[in-house]
C-alpha cells in the first residue's frame, strides 16, 4: 500500500530554485532526527548511542543495508564519505558504502575488511557484477579502528578513497536508485561516527505567477485527528471528501490498517465530522478510495476483496457501486500481465475510466517506483501497464498519480524532480493520445510543497482548490490541507453536467446507465450511474466536442441530449433532466439529436450515430411499426414550413428504408410549425425544429 512509504522519510533539503546549488548533508547521529532505522529483530540490531549509528549484524551469512533516499541529480557529481569502526566480529567480511541502490538486488557497494583488503562490487537485476575483486591496502586499520572511506563522481568518473588515498577509479554508471547508506557482513559491528553527502540540486522547475496569498489550510479537527490522514479524495462536484485513517481505535482492521472515511460540505463551506464506511467498504485490510464517479454512485477502492467482502489483499483494486440498500461488495478490476515488485502502490483512473495510471514497480522501472498507464479493453479489464517514460520518471520514487477532469492535466509526487524537500508534487500535460508524451513536470511550488512529505493530491472538476496531505502544520501525524490553486496550476476547464433520470410516462425516477459520446464519431466516451433511488446523475465532459449524452436501459427508449462544447469557455454547471419512454404502444420519442441544415432536408454530421441507433432499434423488435412525425419552427412562410417538414420526414424514413427497415412499417406525417414545442426565443425555435416517431404497431 502506498501509505507505507511514510516510513521511508527522505533525506533531502531545501534548495534555491533560482539558480544551481549544492547540496551538503553531514548526519553526525548526536540524535535521531532524520529517523534512521532503529530496531531489533532476529536478524539485526540497531540504534543511535553517544553519537554513533550503531548497526548489529547477527546472521553468519550475507550482508545487511541501512540505507536512506536521497535526490540527487543522476547526472551530477556528488560526493559521499562516512567514518566507520568495527568493534566486534569476523574480520574477513566486508562492509562499508551502499550507493545509488533500489534494493539488495540493485546496488553498488564499495567495503572494506579489518584484514586490511577492500573490493568494490553491486547487483544488477539479482546479477552479481564485480569492478574491483578483494584487494589488499596498507591504508585499512584493523578491527577497532576507525577507517574513513569516500566516494567522489566527477565528471565521468568515479573516485574510491580509503583514509584520504585514493585507491580505485571507474567510469560513472547510471544509479538503480535513490538510496545511499552502509553495508554491514555477516557477525560483525558496525558503528558510523558521521555520513557526509554532497550533490548538484538543479533549478526548480516550478509553476509561474503563483499567488503568494493562497496558503495550505488544514481543514481541522471536523476532518483531521491526531492519527494519521491521507489520501484525500474530493468528489467532482466538491461536496464529498474521502480520506484514509489509520490508529483510530474505531477502525475495523488492525491499528495500522487505513479505514475509509467522508465527510460533506455544508452550506457554509466547511465540513461535517468525519464518519467512519461501514462494510464491506472497510474491512480488516487497508481501505483507501482513490476515484469517485461524477455522480458519486462509483467508488474505485485500493485493494481486493472475497465475494463476501473480507479483505483479500493490499495489492490491486476494486470497484463498488451505490445501490437501494447500501454499496456493493466491491469487484476487483481486472489488469492484464499485471505485477507488481514494489510492496507500495497507488492508482487513478481518469474521469471515463478508459485510462488507468498506477505507481508500481516492474521489470523497466527506472526508480523504486514509476508512473505506468493501462488501456482500458473491449471485454472490460485494462491492458498490460506501460512504463510512461522518462518525462515523468525519475531514478527515485514517482507515485500518488491524480488526473484531472479534463483527461490532460496530471499531478503526481516525485523524490526525483528538483523540489523543495522530500516528496513534492508536480504537474504536467499530456501531448499526445499516446499517453507517454508530457510536458516537464512543474513544481507546484512553496505554497504547497515544503520540506516535509507533500503527496496525494485532488481536485474538483471545478478546479479550483486542491486537497492535499503534508505533515508539516498538522496535528501531530499527516493531515489533510487545502489550497487554491493559482491560474497555471489549474487543469483544463470542463462542464459538469447534473440532473435527474424519468420515467416519461410516470415522472417518477430511474436508476440506470447514462451514457455520454462524441457526436461526431459516435465513439462512447464514458459511462455513469444515476442513483437508484432518486434518479439522480452527473457528469463531466471536457471541452473540444459535441457530446450527446442519455439514460440507457432495458425495455425503454431514451430521449437523447447533446451539447455543444467545442469551443473552450470557463468551468460550467448545468442542469438537464434526462427521460426514458417505454417500448410501448403510443409512446412518442422526440429524435432530439437529429439535425438538418438550416432550411434543407440534409443532416447534419452529428446526427448519424442517433440515426444509427435509431435502425438498431428497428431490427430489435422486427414487429413495431412507426408513424414519423416532421416539425419546425414557427418562424416564415406556413406552406414552405409544411413542404420542409415533409421532406425532412422523407429523409429519415430514406435512412431508414436505405439500412435494412423495411418500408411497409414506416409511416410519416408533416406538421410544420403548427405544434410548437416552446414559443418566443431562439432557443425555444430551436427545440421546435425536430423529428418524433410514434409507435403505432408492435
Amino acid at each position: 500500500m502506498i501509505k507505507k512509504a511514510l516510513n521511508l522519510i527522505a533525506i533531502i533539503f531545501l534548495i534555491y530554485y533560482s539558480t544551481v546549488a549544492q547540496t551538503q548533508f553531514t548526519e553526525e547521529f548526536k540524535n535521531n532526527k532524520r529517523q534512521w532505522s532503529v530496531s531489533e529483530n532476529k536478524d539485526i540490531k540497531t540504534n543511535v548511542e553517544n553519537g554513533f549509528y550503531v548497526m548489529q549484524h547477527k546472521r553468519n551469512e550475507a550482508s545487511y543495508n541501512f540505507w536512506k533516499d536521497f535526490a540527487m541529480a543522476e547526472d551530477g557529481d556528488f560526493y559521499i564519505e562516512t567514518k566507520l569502526i568495527q568493534t566486534t566480529g569476523v574480520d574477513n567480511w566486508g562492509y562499508g558504502i551502499v550507493w545509488g541502490a533500489r534494493g539488495w538486488d540493485n546496488s553498488f557497494r564499495f567495503m572494506i575488511s579489518s584484514n586490511g583488503m577492500f573490493t568494490i562490487t553491486g547487483y544488477n537485476t539479482e546479477k552479481f557484477f564485480q569492478w574491483q575483486e578483494w584487494k589488499n591496502s596498507d591504508k585499512i586499520k584493523p578491527l577497532g579502528q576507525f577507517n574513513t572511506l569516500a566516494i567522489k563522481k566527477k565528471g565521468t568518473q568515479l573516485f574510491f578513497y580509503i583514509n584520504n588515498t585514493l585507491v580505485y577509479t571507474h567510469a560513472f554508471e547510471k544509479f538503480f536508485g535513490s538510496k545511499i547508506g552502509f553495508i554491514v557482513g555477516r557477525s560483525m559491528t558496525i558503528k558510523a561516527d558521521f555520513i557526509k553527502v554532497k550533490y548538484e540540486q538543479l533549478r526548480i522547475n516550478m509553476v509561474k505567477n503563483i499567488n503568494s496569498n493562497y496558503k495550505k489550510k488544514n481543514l481541522g479537527t471536523s476532518v483531521n485527528s491526531k492519527y494519521s490522514e491521507i489520501a484525500p479524495i474530493i468528489s467532482p462536484d466538491g461536496n464529498t471528501l474521502y480520506i484514509g485513517r489509520e490508529h483510530d481505535p474505531r477502525n475495523i482492521g488492525e491499528k495500522n490498517k487505513y479505514d475509509v472515511w467522508y465527510a460533506t460540505r455544508k452550506e457554509d463551506g466547511s465540513w461535517t465530522t468525519m464518519k467512519q464506511m461501514k462494510s464491506p467498504i472497510n474491512n480488516s485490510g487497508d481501505n483507501l478510495v482513490i476515484a469517485v464517479s461524477p455522480d458519486g454512485n462509483t467508488l474505485w477502492l485500493e485493494g481486493l476483496y472475497t465475494q463476501s467482502g473480507k479483505h483479500l489483499s493490499d495489492q490491486g483494486i476494486s470497484i463498488s457501486h451505490r445501490t437501494a440498500t447500501g454499496w456493493s461488495v466491491p469487484k476487483k478490476v481486472v489488469i492484464e500481465k499485471f505485477y507488481n515488485k514494489n510492496e507500495y502502490e497507488s492508482y487513478c483512473p481518469t474521469i471515463d475510466r478508459k485510462i488507468l495510471i498506477m505507481s508500481i514497480e516492474r521489470d523497466d522501472t527506472y526508480g523504486s517506483k514509476d508512473l505506468y498507464v493501462s488501456f482500458r479493453l473491449p471485454n472490460g479489464n485494462y491492458s498490460q501497464p506501460f512504463n510512461m517514460g522518462t518525462d515523468l520518471n525519475t531514478f527515485l520514487n514517482e507515485g500518488t498519480p491524480f488526473i484531472a477532469p479534463d483527461n490532460k492535466t496530471l499531478y503526481f509526487y516525485s523524490y526525483g524532480h528538483p523540489g523543495y524537500g522530500s516528496a513534492d508534487i508536480f504537474v504536467t500535460k499530456r501531448l499526445d493520445n499516446s499517453w507517454r508524451k508530457w510536458s516537464k513536470p512543474k513544481n507546484l511550488g512553496p505554497t504547497i510543497n515544503s520540506s516535509d512529505w507533500d503527496t496525494y493530491y485532488s481536485i474538483s472538476a471545478k478546479g479550483d482548490y486542491a486537497y492535499l496531505v503534508s505533515l508539516k502544520g498538522s496535528y501531530g501525524d499527516n493531515d489533510v490541507f487545502e489550497i487554491k490553486l493559482s491560474e497555471e496550476a489549474r487543469p483544463d476547464p470542463v462542464v459538469l453536467i447534473s440532473g435527474k433520470v424519468y420515467n416519461k410516462k410516470t415522472k417518477k425516477p430511474i436508476g440506470v446507465q447514462i451514457v455520454y459520446e462524441d457526436l461526431k464519431t459516435g465513439a462512447k466516451v464514458g459511462t455513469a450511474r444515476s442513483n437508484p433511488r432518486t434518479g439522480t446523475y452527473k457528469i463531466i465532459l471536457p471541452y473540444g466536442k459535441e457530446y450527446g449524452f442519455r439514460a440507457d436501459a432495458k425495455d425503454y427508449i431514451a430521449i437523447n441530449e447533446q451539447i455543444d462544447l467545442k469551443k473552450v469557455s470557463k468551468y460550467k454547471e448545468l442542469k438537464q433532466n434526462l427521460y426514458l419512454v417505454p417500448i410501448e404502444v403510443g409512446s412518442v420519442i422526440n429524435l432530439q439529436n437529429v439535425q438538418f441544415k438550416r432550411s434543407k432536408d440534409e443532416f447534419t454530421e452529428t446526427s448519424y450515430t442517433e440515426l444509427d441507433r435509431f435502425v438498431a432499434l428497428m431490427k430489435k423488435f422486427p414487429k413495431m411499426q412507426i408513424e414519423l412525425a416532421g416539425h419546425t419552427d414557427t418562424r416564415g412562410n406556413p406552406s414552405l414550413l409544411m413542404a420542409l417538414s415533409q421532406k425532412r420526414v422523407s429523409a429519415v424514413k430514406n435512412y431508414l428504408i436505405k439500412h435494412g427497415i423495411d418500408r411497409n412499417r414506416i409511416t410519416g406525417k408533416a406538421y410544420g410549425g403548427t405544434k410548437p414545442l416552446e414559443t418566443g426565443t431562439d432557443d425555444a425555435e430551436i427545440k421546435n425544429r425536430r423529428v418524433e416517431f410514434k409507435i403505432v404497431k408492435m
